[in-house]
C-alpha cells in the first residue's frame, strides 16, 4: 500500500511540475530517469491499489509479491532495462493465476477475465515508448484498463453478474479492452471508433448499475451513505459519458480533444468513482460501515475543480490566460482536496 501511495504522490508532483513547464512557467526540466505521469497514477497508483484490494478479499499467500512487482515494474519500466519488462510480465502471470484462483473460488469467470485483459492492457500501454503518454492509443489503453476493472467492480457489488444485460455489459467490456490493445500496437483505429465503443459500454454499466437504477425505479427511503453513493455515481457516470462524447468528437475539437478527453477520464470518472467507493472500500477493510457519510463540501469541490480544468482545456483559444494558471492550481487542488477527504472518510468511522 505504501508503494501505491508513494506512487500516488509522486504522479501528482510530476503532473503539476510538467503542467507549469508547459504553460511557461521557468522551472527546472524534468529530469528524465523519472516516471511519466501516466505511468505512475495509472499503472503504478491504480494499478497496484486494485491488486491490493482484490487480494485482501482473496488472500493467496504465495502471492503476496505480486503488487510490488507490478509497481516496481510500473514505476521503473521506462528506464527500458529487460529486467523492469520481464518483472511486469512475471507480475502480470501472477495476477492472472490470482484471477485464475478467483474463478475456482468463486465460479464466476466474467469478473476475473474482465480484469486479468486489463491488466493485460495496462501492461502494453506501458511497454509502449514513453509509457501512457507516448500516444494517444497507449493513454486510452491504460485508461481502459481502470475503466474497465471499475465497470466490473460496479457489478459485482451490486450483485448483478447473473442478469443477461450483464453478461451483455461483460462482453462489451471484453471487445473495448482487447481494441484497445490491438489499436495500442496498431493505431488501426481513431479514437471515434473507441469513443462509440466507450459510450455503448457507459450506457450498459448505467442500465445495470442498481445503485442508480433500483433507486430511481423504487422510490424507497435511503440511508444517507447509499443517497452519497447514488450521487456520487451519478456524477462519475456522466463525465465518463461526457469523455467518451469528447472521443467522439474528437476531430471537431482536435486541438483540445486530448487534455480534454484524458482529464475527464482520469480526474472525472476514475478519481470520482474512487471518492465514491472510499467509504466502501475503508469500510470493507474496517469489517465495518461508516457512521455518516463522506464530506460533500470536499467532493464538490474536487468536482469543481476538475469543470475549471476540463472548461480551462476546451476553451484554451478564449481563455488563454485561464489556462495558464488553472492546470496547476487546480492540480495542487485536487490533491488537497483529495488527501482531506479520504481523511474524512476515516475519521466518519470513529
Amino acid at each position: 500500500m505504501l508503494l501505491g501511495i508513494i506512487s500516488f504522490v509522486s504522479a501528482v508532483v510530476i503532473g503539476v511540475w510538467r503542467i507549469a513547464l508547459t504553460r511557461g512557467f521557468t522551472l527546472p526540466s524534468i529530469p528524465e530517469f523519472l516516471p511519466p505521469h501516466g505511468n505512475l497514477m495509472v499503472g503504478a497508483f491504480l494499478g497496484t491499489l486494485i491488486i491490493f484490494e482484490r487480494m485482501f478479499a482473496l488472500p493467496v499467500k504465495w502471492l503476496v509479491w505480486v503488487p510490488y512487482a507490478w509497481g516496481i515494474s510500473a514505476i521503473l519500466i521506462h528506464l527500458g532495462s529487460p529486467l523492469f519488462k520481464i518483472l511486469n510480465i512475471v507480475s502480470l502471470l501472477g495476477w492472472g493465476i490470482h484471477r485464475f484462483i478467483a474463478y475456482r473460488t468463486f465460479k464466476h469467470i466474467w469478473n476475473p477475465l474482465v480484469e486479468f485483459l486489463a491488466y493485460v492492457a495496462l501492461s502494453v500501454a506501458l511497454f509502449r515508448e514513453g509509457g501512457l503518454a507516448g500516444s494517444v492509443e497507449s493513454a486510452l489503453a491504460g485508461f481502459s484498463f481502470a475503466i474497465a476493472v471499475i465497470g466490473v467492480e460496479r457489478i459485482e457489488l451490486t450483485l448483478g453478474f447473473k442478469k443477461v444485460s450483464a453478461k451483455i455489459v461483460y462482453a462489451s467490456l471484453i471487445i473495448y479492452l482487447v481494441v484497445s490493445i490491438i489499436n495500442s500496437l496498431f493505431y488501426l483505429l481513431p479514437p471515434q471508433v473507441i469513443g462509440i465503443i466507450l459510450l455503448l459500454v457507459c450506457i450498459g454499466l448505467i442500465y445495470n448499475d442498481s445503485a442508480i437504477i433500483a433507486s430511481a425505479k423504487f422510490k424507497t427511503a435511503q440511508l444517507p451513505l447509499h443517497k452519497f453513493t447514488k450521487e456520487t455515481l451519478t456524477i462519475a457516470y456522466l463525465w465518463l459519458m461526457f469523455s467518451s462524447i469528447g472521443m467522439i468528437l474528437w476531430s471537431q475539437i482536435q486541438a483540445v480533444a486530448k487534455d480534454v478527453v484524458f482529464h475527464s477520464i482520469g480526474l472525472g470518472f476514475i478519481f470520482t468513482m474512487i471518492l465514491s467507493h472510499a467509504p466502501i472500500v475503508i469500510g470493507s477493510t474496517f469489517a465495518k460501515m461508516p457512521k455518516r457519510p463522506p464530506s460533500r463540501l470536499l467532493f464538490y469541490l474536487f468536482q469543481l475543480m476538475t469543470v475549471v480544468r476540463v472548461s480551462a482545456d476546451l476553451l484554451v483559444a478564449n481563455l488563454v490566460e485561464i489556462w495558464i494558471w488553472s492546470g496547476w492550481i487546480t492540480g495542487t487542488l485536487h490533491f488537497v482536496t483529495f488527501v482531506l477527504y479520504i481523511l474524512n472518510v476515516l475519521k466518519s468511522f470513529k
